[in-house]
């Protein structure tokens, strides 16, 4: 057995803001933000708050407390140059220059450790923990960003976990996006196949 690198799961630092609100309570003046009638949860996980406002604003790649990518125009550009068109970038009314960022399509299948409270009216769980890539994953992810098929967190705050190859790691270091976490990705794989 040997281990390969499959790609790296990537995270940003917090930029000290909020798109909707709490894990627990959305913000009461978003009135439009579709919602569990049974549980209260957000249905729309990637709704843009039109009146957002960036606090930290030095960030290329950076997170909400509740689980929203934000992004520069400077990783935006590196993006649309490589031709990754599986990215979605809604402008900020109220910051320009930053984007909302999400992944259309591109998931891989993960597993979680732990799914908490069930909501049988509109099909979440509470909490989704415990983040596993699935072992059909065994070779290195061609170029590109990538997401899990689960999203992972509690309440109000899921994400899917973002996943980028080997390869893009390169680019983006090359291109000196700044912070942006990342943590490495392998599998174990049988050296007798």
């Amino acid at each position: 057995m040997s281990e390969i690198l499959i790609g790296y799961w990537i995270s940003g630092y917090d930029n000290n803001s909020y798109m909707c609100g709490s894990c627990e309570k959305l913000f009461p003046e978003l009135t439009d933000i579709p919602k569990c009638t049974q549980c209260g949860y957000r249905l729309d996980y990637r709704y843009n708050n039109k009146d957002f406002r960036l606090r930290r604003k030095t960030l290329d790649f950076s997170s909400t407390y509740d689980g929203v990518t934000i992004v520069s125009q400077r990783f935006k550009d590196f993006c649309v140059r490589n031709g990754y068109d599986n990215i979605a970038f809604i402008a900020l009314s109220q910051t320009p220059f930053f984007y909302q960022f999400y992944i259309n399509g591109n998931a891989i299948k993960y597993e979680a450790g732990m799914k908490e409270k069930y909501c049988d009216a509109c099909g979440q769980y509470e909490s989704v923990i415990g983040p596993m890539i699935s072992d059909e994953i065994t070779e290195p992810l061609k170029d590109g960003f990538y997401q899990s098929d689960l999203w992972f967190a509690s309440g109000n705050e899921k994400s899917p976990i973002i996943i980028i190859s080997p390869e893009t790691k390169v680019k983006l270091e090359q291109e000196k996006i700044k912070n942006i976490c990342m943590s490495k990705i392998f599998r174990q794989v049988d050296n007798e196949r």
